[in-house]
């Protein structure tokens, strides 16, 4: 008797914990029956105003904002004292008081900006930052082309992250 006892706890305790396991603590569909489903409706989502800064950044690069400290040239600027180049463009030496005088008047010492990091895979020799720079709601490396002050780096179009943007494939990316 106590061999039986024995081998059906054994036994019997396990089937048990199956049962509730696949039985749902031992609820059955009836129990569910009777309960309603409580159905949110849709939180409302409050639009706002968009911002100079309401463009997104493209990739997992860095998207930095911060104040224009400094303007080095027509395509290089410094921002909270780190220094940024414009990607795909550079400012020629024979234009370049012109194009820094440019980028000054667009984007004066004192402006907040944000810089869409190019891939950190593209390193320039003085290992500046190299992105596009917004400011007030202009892309300076467009702004720079479409001036005239700038020539368009094509060679890099293979490695940047930019090539697809409208700006880049209009100077033939």
């Amino acid at each position: 008797m106590k061999k039986d006892l024995v081998i059906g706890i054994g036994v019997g305790i396990p089937v048990i914990i199956i049962m509730i396991l696949i039985g749902g603590g031992g609820h059955t569909s009836l129990d569910f029956e009777n309960e309603q489903a409580i159905i949110e409706e849709p939180k409302q989502v409050e639009e706002t105003e968009p911002t100079e800064f309401s463009q997104y950044c493209e990739g997992i690069e860095l998207c930095i904002t911060g104040i224009v400290t400094k303007i080095v040239d027509g395509n290089t600027i410094h921002v909270d004292g780190q220094s940024v180049r414009f990607a795909l463009v550079t400012a020629p030496k024979s234009i370049g008081e012109e194009s820094r005088n440019f980028i000054q008047t667009i984007c004066p010492v004192g402006t907040e900006v944000l810089i869409d990091e190019e891939s950190r895979r593209i390193v320039d020799v003085n290992f500046n930052i190299i992105g596009v720079v917004y400011c007030n709601g202009m892309n300076l490396s467009q702004e720079l082309l479409d001036s005239g002050l700038g020539n368009f780096e094509k060679r890099f179009c293979n490695s940047s992250k930019f090539a697809g943007d409208s700006w880049a494939l209009k100077y033939g990316c």
